[in-house]
């Protein structure tokens, strides 16, 4: 995906911002701005709903047009997450395609039981409604003033909604947005100024309260009896006050008392700052119960009661900018009239503490750049972290981008969080209603006469399963084709593909719908991160490198100049903007631009072997890519991805920069059939070429599980690598004769030219390779499978051959433990003793690779 450059946005936003009134005086938000988010998000049901036109449950349909697999984008934007799926996510661009930043949240749910997220954004507010959670649908948008400040909360069917901006109480009518209709019915002016930071309502009393917006402004209090007219009551102004929580006791020794928790302090609320704890009851005489000034105080920012009433959590603003991680400040309100500070929790980020809620045992915290923060409470004040959703990928640190708000209080357990530069997320926390899972996995290619793959579908539940929405997505080009799942009996499924053209290339996804409507695919955030898969036989491989070994790559270009960062080997180390692991599901290492140092000053290339393509027609170039900027990249921080033949001309394949992908940290998938780009000969290299050109930015990349690979369209053979002379003057060769068809199983290995009288012993594995081993060449590598052996040893006879039958229903039944089965690809080798031929005292022939067919 496509996202602009931040030095384009920030003038703009800098000069929209100027128009802005600040929460309070140099507000450190301004100086923060980042430009909005322009890539895709994220509405998995909408998008299958308009890529499938409406299937039914029977049958399979293709699905032609722009809705296909293969147009969406390889670089959607990944979020680190641990106990919190993403269900959907809608960019700021599709809230108002006017926006520039986002601001707060709430929820409203319908009489009927339909949820809505309501959002602030620069210049008003979105209401989206979430009730099918992956496929919400923006059903209004009012108006506001410009301000980075915007607040909004619900009182029966209205929303009230209030801005730093001036504005007074928009009054809005929810009454209506079960049909689409969202209506300001009034704008409240009274009570002095226009401007408002915070609103509040104390649901049992019915009163408002807004709060802040101009230094020395305390509260201002409404009464709600006419929800359509908020009335101005009362006022108390003793302190500024940033945020309030107002509740009405109902027992115990404080029955009846409205209490008000008020964060702030004198001035803009940093002086003196704390927290106040004021009766409400008479809005004529609001009258002070308590004020504490807990330690370390920066900037009192909001706080929230446990259910119980007995703790107030607390977030200030400022305290991370000193030397604090994200810190949750813990008082004891049992006695309103004496609070006392309980202690204090936090964890290992720097992020800012901004708007925290409390739910059951669970503290929901947006706290800007570490995103959704959800700590569980214990018998004890203090809090342990149990899950968390980063919507800023970037770093965790102390400034003021990222997260918001949050709302935990929908009836279905969903959670909407509000981001400054990314929008509206809808999430999931805690385990999934339904996980979907691959037996096995996935396949690397597909038969073109067709194929299964099974899966189980877990409920967390019984009963979750929607039945009947189980299904199968795939795209071959076309357009996405939708098909059932088959029953297999309990938890299992199977997904059956057709016939397929061979050569072609599948991308594809499952999902299934919990009762509540959420869409659950595997892989995660599928259709947007889907699988992808080559119709042929088997494929066969001419070099592959899962970087574990030194296979040949080199460092260096002419024209190189940079005077950090260079390429190197290594396991890579979580830092900055580096990959935190290679990508090798069982390997550690990877190339990556220098651990401790992001590339600095200019180039730094990386060169692959010289690779024999000759007699090759449709080779695919693959790999993983990692690359990341920060702070403020260019185009010209980047990475060229380039190939050659021979000793002709670089040819460009890619060039990723800091305006191509995202923040978000993650390997990229990247394929290139060669023959598009030049001649295929005998020397063919591929390069990687890093280049940092800013002095203040970062920039990070890393290459691993480089192949290159042809699919066959039909059973086959092919004799590689070269065997080396043995003590009788020959060079052994291996061979195969009867059929590679598994369902005949009758394949037999041979080899000739080998040293009469000795043993032998043939062996296979997934890789090609070429190292010396004894006194010959080791043509096969066994990758995470490892080399499987052909036992027991077989006697070479006196004519220097030997044969071995290959029964494939004796073998593992996984080609992952070594199984032979229909479209895998194997290669095979024949060891042997040659006591006289060198120190080494063994040989080996050359290599056989074989694609098995069905």
């Amino acid at each position: 995906m496509r996202i602009v450059p931040q030095s384009f946005f920030l003038p703009l936003l800098l000069c929209a911002l100027a128009g802005s009134v600040a929460a309070h005086d140099d507000d450190p938000k301004i100086l923060d701005r980042q430009a909005p988010y322009v890539g895709p998000g994220y509405r998995p049901g909408t998008w299958i709903s308009a890529a499938s036109g409406g299937i039914s449950a029977i049958g399979a349909q293709g699905i032609g047009g722009s809705q296909s697999l293969t147009n969406l984008s390889d670089d959607h934007m990944v979020f680190d997450s641990s106990g919190v799926e993403l269900l959907s996510w809608l960019p700021l661009k599709e809230l108002d395609s006017s926006a520039f930043s986002g601001n707060d949240c709430w929820g409203y749910v319908s009489p009927s039981g339909r949820e809505y997220a309501i959002m602030g954004l620069s210049r008003g507010t979105a209401f989206v409604e979430i009730s099918l959670p992956s496929d919400p649908v923006v059903v209004g948008h009012i108006t506001g003033p410009q301000s980075l400040w915007r607040d909004v909360k619900v009182y029966g069917s209205h929303a009230y909604i209030v801005s730093e901006g001036g504005g007074g109480i928009q009054v809005i009518d929810l009454g209506g947005i079960d049909s689409g209709v969202v209506n300001q019915v009034n704008t409240v002016n009274t009570g002095g100024v226009s401007s408002t930071h915070n609103v509040a309502i104390d649901e049992d009393s019915g009163f408002l309260y807004r709060c802040g917006g101009s230094t020395g402004q305390g509260i201002r209090v409404y009464s709600l009896s006419n929800p359509a007219n908020p009335s101005y009551v009362g006022a108390w102004n003793g302190r500024y006050v940033h945020d309030v929580q107002v509740v009405t006791y109902t027992s115990g020794p404080y029955s009846g008392r409205q209490i008000a928790f008020a964060c702030g302090g004198f001035g803009n609320g940093s002086n003196q700052t704390g927290l106040s704890i004021l009766d409400v009851t008479n809005k004529n005489n609001i009258t002070v119960r308590a004020m504490l000034q807990y330690p370390g105080a920066a900037y009192s920012h909001q706080a929230c009661l446990s259910p119980d009433r007995q703790l107030l959590y607390l977030d200030d603003e400022l305290d991370e900018t000193g030397t604090l991680t994200t810190t949750t400040h813990v008082i004891d309100v049992s006695d309103i009239d004496s609070p006392v500070v309980a202690g204090t929790f936090s964890n290992d980020r720097k992020a800012i503490g901004h708007n925290l809620y409390t739910l059951g045992d669970k503290i929901f915290e947006a706290n800007y750049r570490s995103g959704l923060r959800i700590f569980e409470t214990s018998v004890s004040p203090l809090a342990t972290e149990v899950a968390f959703f980063d919507t800023y990928p970037a770093n965790d640190s102390a400034h003021f981008n990222g997260m918001w708000s949050c709302y935990p209080y929908f009836p279905s357990g969903t959670v909407i969080g509000s981001d400054m530069e990314r929008g509206l997320f809808v999430l999931w926390v805690g385990d999934p209603k339904l996980t979907l899972e691959l037996v096995g996995l996935p396949p690397t290619t597909l038969s073109p006469d067709g194929g299964t793959v099974d899966l189980r579908i877990n409920q967390d539940s019984p009963g979750d399963l929607q039945a009947g929405t189980e299904r199968l997505y795939y795209d071959v080009g076309g357009g996405l084709v939708e098909a059932p799942l088959t029953p297999l009996g309990g938890d299992l499924f199977q997904a059956s593909f057709p016939s397929l053209p061979c050569l072609s290339e599948v991308r594809w996804f499952v999902g299934a719908r919990s009762q509540d409507g959420i869409l659950w695919t595997y892989p995660k955030e599928a259709p947007y991160n889907n699988l992808d898969a080559l119709v042929a036989y088997g494929e066969a491989i001419a070099f592959a490198d899962d970087m574990e070994i030194d296979r040949g790559w080199t460092v260096g270009a002419p024209d190189d100049d940079a005077n950090a960062g260079m390429w190197e080997r290594t396991t890579p180390v979580p830092e900055a903007a580096a990959p935190e692991e290679d990508h090798s599901p069982s390997g550690t290492a990877c190339w990556v631009t220098e651990v401790g140092n992001d590339v600095d000053g200019g180039r730094t290339t990386l060169n692959s072997p010289i690779i024999d393509l000759t007699g090759w027609s449709d080779p695919v170039l693959d790999f993983w890519l990692w690359f990341e900027t920060r702070n403020f990249p260019t185009p010209l921080d980047n990475c060229r991805i380039e190939v050659r033949s021979g000793a002709g001309e670089w040819v460009l394949l890619e060039r990723v920069e800091g305006a191509t992908l995202t923040e978000s940290s993650n390997w990229r998938h990247r394929q290139f059939r060669l023959a598009d780009w030049i001649t295929l000969g005998p020397d063919v290299q591929v390069r990687f070429r890093a280049r940092d050109a800013e002095f203040d930015s970062r920039v990070e990349v890393a290459v691993d599980d480089f192949k290159i690979s042809e699919g066959v369209c039909s059973c086959a053979s092919t004799n590689y690598c070269v065997a080396q002379q043995n003590s009788v003057g020959l060079s052994a060769q291996i061979y195969s004769t009867g059929t590679s068809q598994i369902a005949q199983n009758d394949f037999v290995l041979g080899a000739s030219g080998a040293v009469p009288g000795n043993l032998g012993l043939f062996f296979y594995g997934p890789l090609r390779t070429q190292l010396p081993l004894a006194e010959g060449t080791l043509c096969v590598g066994g990758g995470a499978v490892g080399i499987q052996r052909l036992q027991p040893p077989v006697t070479i006879d006196a004519l220097g051959s030997a044969i071995r039958p290959v029964d494939f229903t004796s073998l593992p039944s996984s080609p992952l433990e070594g199984g032979i089965t229909a479209g895998s690809t194997w290669d095979f080798q024949f060891w042997y003793r040659d006591p006289a031929g060198g120190p080494g005292g063994s040989n080996l022939s050359n290599g056989l690779e074989v694609i098995f067919c069905p």
